[in-house]
């Protein structure tokens, strides 16, 4: 059975790694799906699957909204989104 990460940045959020890098951590990792979750963009989402055409790993469509509450902020994960 494969792994996943189902909590994942890049570069078009707050995360250090391209998108098409991430596809290529996750391959090397030997992972069977991450879920590509940036913070309030999806824009990372085309280029992770462009570049996972053809490869062993599945790439979840997601989004970590942000949203306050008072005085804490929150973040909430959407999976398989319509991006």
């Amino acid at each position: 059975m494969k792994s996943a990460d189902l909590h994942t940045h890049t570069t078009f959020s707050d995360g250090t790694t391209a998108p098409h890098d991430l596809v290529d951590l996750a391959i090397k990792q030997k992972l069977g799906a991450i879920a590509i979750s940036d913070h309030d963009t999806v824009d990372a989402i085309i280029p992770a699957l462009d570049r996972a055409v053809g490869r062993d790993l599945e790439i979840i469509p997601s989004l970590e909204l942000s949203s306050d509450d008072e005085s804490r902020e929150i973040h909430i994960l959407g999976f398989f989104i319509d991006y």
